[in-house]
């Protein structure tokens, strides 16, 4: 009983570790032609900073959230509800740092903020979420190995 704890533990943490790289890489990619602008929130905060912060906050929710569906046995089902979750939380953050990097500095309507961030994060949070959800599956349904 103590070896299936143990393991069962690894495996969180590893999807938390794959989930905070993963966000990290989403919010880079999406959002990395604002890292040279200073941010107005945070002064003294760097972009690095910010997707750091973002992506632990992020990696330590999903892991929760994720261990919740794992209670889920429909695999296809799972795997849509997650999606679904993983979606627009990303495009959530990538909205925070546009807002927070870019936006502030120009006038521009919420629509007109919303529309150029979901066209920024598309192919990103796509691309990012299937990897997660790939990553999800494997990760629960490795096997203990036998001795």
């Amino acid at each position: 009983m103590p070896n299936e704890t143990i393991r069962c533990l690894k495996k969180k943490v590893l999807l938390g570790a794959i989930l905070f790289t993963i966000t990290s890489m989403e919010i880079c990619w999406s959002m990395g032609n604002f890292s040279e602008r200073i941010s107005l929130g945070f002064l003294d905060c760097s972009f690095v900073e910010n997707v750091y912060l973002m992506s632990i906050l992020t990696a330590i929710f999903l892991a929760i959230v994720f261990l919740v569906f794992s209670f889920i046995k429909k695999i296809y089902l799972k795997s849509v509800i997650e999606m679904i979750v993983l979606i627009p939380i990303w495009v959530l953050l990538n909205y925070a740092i546009f807002v927070d990097h870019k936006s502030l500095w120009s006038i521009g309507t919420l629509q007109e903020e919303f529309f150029y961030t979901i066209l920024l994060s598309i192919v990103p949070v796509l691309v990012v979420s299937i990897a997660v959800v790939l990553s999800a599956y494997y990760i629960s349904r490795t096997k203990k190995v036998r001795q």
